[in-house]
């Protein structure tokens, strides 16, 4: 359309001979024209890189966000897809993509804080499958797990976390038994010390974390017979100083979840570990998350991972 008007006036002025004034005229029109059909401004998606580059974690999270942005190319056009390379934690990429300065594009458990600094796309990438945990525990506990089968009993025993996770939060609220650490290594190293006796991992999270590191944790085993539930999903949040990149990371998102695409990644990158859980032959204790109660996204099966309970 830029293109057809600009031909036009070359046209216009090489045919006729006007006046100057009406040319001036043809030409302010002509502007106006071009400036209602402006070409396409290039997105520019900024996100933090990961520690681990070859965690396929991080390629998943990838991956949701570069088909959503390639599906929507046509309506909204180019695209730059930018990994920062800077060491962050959660807290300081929430300040950061308060100004979208730094990173303007953000993956983070759904939380009230993030809900309110940033903007959330309320399709759970991950389809809920954080809200399956697995237990780490200290090999000598095994068999205080055989009769847990309610909250109450599994609150008997102590759990590890790490200060500053969503589930921390929810398990002070919840007044659960536990000990929490600042450090994500040393949670490993002190449940292998037998310093606690669980440490819950999403089941997309605990085989490959556990197999890294069955080296220095001879302690350390999964249970083999319990699950828990907590209602828990992973969003992707942008800057609110990008709200077209928001509407087109959501309508790309949206598209990915009706073509069934979002679940043909999923279980490009967890299938196995979905199958290891194993979560049919698993007791499931479920676990109530006071801050997570999005009714819209609770009962829309179709953006959740579904399992046979």
């Amino acid at each position: 359309m830029r293109e057809k008007y600009l031909t036009m006036k070359n046209t216009l002025v090489k045919e006729h001979d006007y006046p100057p004034f009406i040319l001036f005229l043809a030409s302010i029109f002509i502007i106006l024209i071009v400036c209602a059909f402006p070409a396409n401004a290039t997105d520019s998606i900024k996100i933090l890189k990961p520690i681990l580059g070859f965690d396929k974690r991080a390629q998943h999270k990838d991956e949701v966000i570069i088909r959503s942005l390639e599906i929507t190319e046509a309506e909204f056009g180019p695209f730059t897809f930018e990994a920062v390379n800077v060491d962050m934690t959660p807290s300081r990429a929430l300040a950061s993509i308060k100004t979208g300065n730094l990173i303007n594009t953000f993956i983070a458990p759904a939380s009230d804080v993030w809900d309110k600094s940033a903007i959330p796309i309320k399709v759970p990438i991950r389809q809920g499958l954080l809200s399956y945990r697995l237990l780490l525990i200290n090999k000598q506990d095994l068999t205080k797990y055989k009769g847990v089968q309610t909250l109450d009993e599994l609150n008997q025993l102590t759990a590890g976390l790490q200060h500053g996770w969503i589930t921390t939060k929810i398990f002070k609220e919840l007044e659960m038994n536990m000990i929490t650490g600042h450090n994500f290594e040393g949670l490993f190293l002190m449940l292998n010390k037998h310093r606690f006796n669980y440490l819950p991992r999403a089941i997309y999270e605990i085989y490959d974390e556990f197999e890294s590191r069955k080296e220095q944790l001879n302690n350390v085993i999964i249970e083999p017979t319990l699950a828990l539930y907590l209602p828990m999903v992973t969003y992707v949040y942008v800057s609110p100083t990008e709200p077209l990149i928001a509407k087109r990371i959501n309508a790309g998102l949206r598209k990915l979840v009706a073509t069934g695409e979002l679940t043909e990644i999923l279980n490009k990158y967890y299938e196995k570990d979905i199958q290891k859980a194993n979560l049919s032959n698993r007791h499931i204790i479920k676990i109530n998350n006071p801050y997570f109660d999005d009714k819209a996204v609770l009962n829309d099966k179709t953006l959740w991972f579904q399992h046979n309970d």
